[in-house]
């Protein structure tokens, strides 16, 4: 394994795994390391070295580093099975650390993917790089989903589980809510409407509190669309799900009965020490 051959190995697994070229040196680094030590005794200290610019290899051995040639020749004799074994765990720790980063920096927001099983009530989805969940908990009521479907959801929680990354997704999530907004309502996702709260009883009904910077623009009556054409399409990836848009008020005494609506409120009275 001369030094043109490990730049080759690096670039190759760096452009078709997408893993940081370090990670990859590191990995035939430990590969060597881990293979040179059968032929050397225990109390032997040990160091490898791959030189970044030109990939030649260079072994340590107590402080002294060892001629080129007997190098190449114990490189020679070493276990491939083992470097390969090395690296094979190197490289699938690089892969799910970086499934993990970039799922990590999704969560809460909107993803979209295709139904590949439905296991006891739980759905799996295929996103694009990954199996994610769907628990029965985080699904809407009376939703029912089979292999093929397409659905939206957020990215709940990201965890590593060993080798791989595990993806839970919620369509329950308030913040679902949100994402949907953001999708369908072009003057929230330019943040001119901004979405302040949000309470939510999934299947059944959500309460939307908004404002907006503008006061030329009618914040709830933009939400909802003419004749309902944006809010529509919301209550129907929520399975029906009765959306209600309140409008803000930071005065407590407006702000709650805008949110009961449609009930009527006679009074409201505040407890200050509360």
């Amino acid at each position: 394994m001369n030094g043109n051959e490990i730049l080759r190995i690096v670039d190759a697994i760096h452009r078709d795994k997408a893993i940081d070229a370090d990670v990859v040196f590191e990995g035939i680094e430990q590969a060597i390391l881990s293979a040179a030590r059968k032929h050397f005794s225990e109390e032997e200290q040990l160091e490898v070295r791959i030189d970044r610019e030109t990939g030649e290899p260079s072994l340590i051995c107590d402080g002294r580093a060892l001629e080129a040639d007997l190098l190449g020749d114990l490189l020679g004799r070493i276990s491939a099975q083992t470097a390969k074994q090395v690296m094979i765990q190197k490289i699938r720790e690089a892969e799910r650390d970086a499934l993990y980063d970039e799922y990590l920096d999704l969560r809460s927001q909107l993803i979209s993917g295709q139904v590949t099983r439905v296991d006891r009530g739980t759905v799996i989805v295929k996103l694009d790089k990954i199996e994610a969940i769907l628990p029965r908990s985080e699904q809407i009521r009376k939703e029912n989903f089979r292999t093929g479907d397409r659905l939206r959801a957020i990215v709940l929680d990201v965890r590593k589980a060993g080798s791989r990354v595990r993806v839970i997704l919620s369509r329950t999530h308030p913040d679902f809510v949100r994402r949907l907004f953001e999708v369908e309502i072009p003057e929230v996702n330019d943040r001119v409407i901004e979405v302040r709260s949000i309470a939510r009883e999934a299947g059944n009904r959500s309460k939307v509190a908004v404002s907006c910077s503008d006061s030329t623009i009618d914040c709830v009556g933009a939400c909802v669309g003419v004749r309902g054409a944006r809010i529509r399409g919301i209550v129907e990836e929520l399975a029906g799900e009765r959306i209600d848009i309140v409008r803000w008020n930071d005065s407590l005494s407006v702000l709650v009965p805008n949110a009961l609506q449609p009930a009527d409120v006679e009074d409201v009275i505040l407890c200050p020490m509360l």
